[in-house]
């Protein structure tokens, strides 16, 4: 399953797409022993199926964490989109958390950790996910249909694709996945892991394009991570840590925005860190956007950011690169 967002023409006379479908809403709050079963999970503010804005626009493939849905970066995609870009998120039934397919079926995650080599497998057919994903992307832009059911496209769709612009990013295992399929696929020219560690050849090859880690004091990826150090020293090309101050792994999600919000008893198990939701929430929309702004686009003006010397985003600090 697959949503894709981008710059909308009109979103007049179109339905709000909420967070989660009811199936996996469902089945999300089940995880939780009928602890938040009282609460409404938001709507975004993406129009189902409405034109697409004309333009060609750089593409971006993103993986969800662990047990996430593809649904939970949505505050960084909306952002992104809204500047211009394409995103197209990924769910990847059984690693991720809740998968509803439109007949209403609901996936729900298989654990898989019982050590480093179920994870690496996982992290291959997530990285074979998205390298699907991005042929069947190449066919929407030629004006086919690559929908499983046939459903129509949102108009304008066909040209809007610039596939000689595509980055990847992910929290966590999606981040993984994101430097797995640079490494597998050179069409991806640009990537980001955010606070995942990495699994398969990329650990020892490394990467010859662009990539960025992010992570928190508690990952500490570059002192603590196993993955992390061997990765980092077989990057070619530009690459950079950056570490999001006052954060836990969840920080990087709209869990942080969505946490607040619901039962101490559950929150306490959520991983967002003492940074406050808006605050987090900014500091990653602007970190995204300006390592793919000046990887794909071209903008230098926004390197200061990438250095950890932003007033306007103090909680972004440098740790290497």
């Amino acid at each position: 399953m697959v949503t894709v967002t981008y710059p909308a023409a009109d979103v007049r006379d179109t339905a709000r797409l909420p967070w989660l479908p009811a199936g996996a809403e469902r089945a999300l709050k089940a995880r939780f022993g009928g602890a938040v079963d009282g609460y409404a999970l938001p709507l975004t503010h993406s129009a189902d199926r409405a034109p697409v804005r004309p333009g060609r626009r750089p593409v971006l493939l993103h993986s969800p964490g662990y047990q996430s849905d593809r649904t939970y970066n949505t505050l960084v995609i909306e952002e992104l989109a809204s500047w211009g870009y394409v995103v197209a998120a990924v769910d990847h039934p059984y690693n991720s958390g809740e998968v509803e397919f439109p007949d209403g079926r609901v996936v729900v995650n298989r654990p898989d950790d019982a050590g480093d080599e179920a994870r690496t497998a996982a992290v291959a057919v997530r990285a074979a996910d998205l390298r699907f994903v991005l042929d069947q992307l190449t066919v929407l832009d030629r004006g086919g249909n690559p929908d499983a059911e046939g459903r129509p496209l949102p108009r304008g769709l066909r040209g809007a694709l610039d596939l000689t612009r595509v980055g990847a990013f992910g929290h966590s295992r999606g981040g993984a996945a994101s430097a797995s399929v640079m490494h597998l696929d050179k069409r991806v020219r640009a990537g980001i892991d955010l606070d995942g560690a990495l699994y398969g050849p990329v650990v020892e090859h490394g990467l010859d394009r662009p990539f960025l880690l992010m992570d928190t004091a508690v990952h500490d990826g570059l002192d603590k991570d196993g993955s992390w150090q061997p990765f980092w020293t077989h990057l070619s090309d530009w690459h950079r840590c950056l570490r999001l101050a006052d954060a836990d792994h969840n920080s990087f999600t709209d869990i942080v925005a969505i946490g607040p919000q619901v039962p101490e008893a559950v929150r306490r198990t959520l991983q967002i860190g003492t940074i406050p939701a808006d605050r987090a929430v900014a500091a990653v929309r602007a970190t995204v956007r300006a390592f793919f702004d000046l990887q794909l686009r071209g903008r230098r003006d926004t390197r200061h950011l990438l250095w950890g010397a932003a007033p306007r985003y103090p909680e972004i600090e440098y740790i290497a690169g």
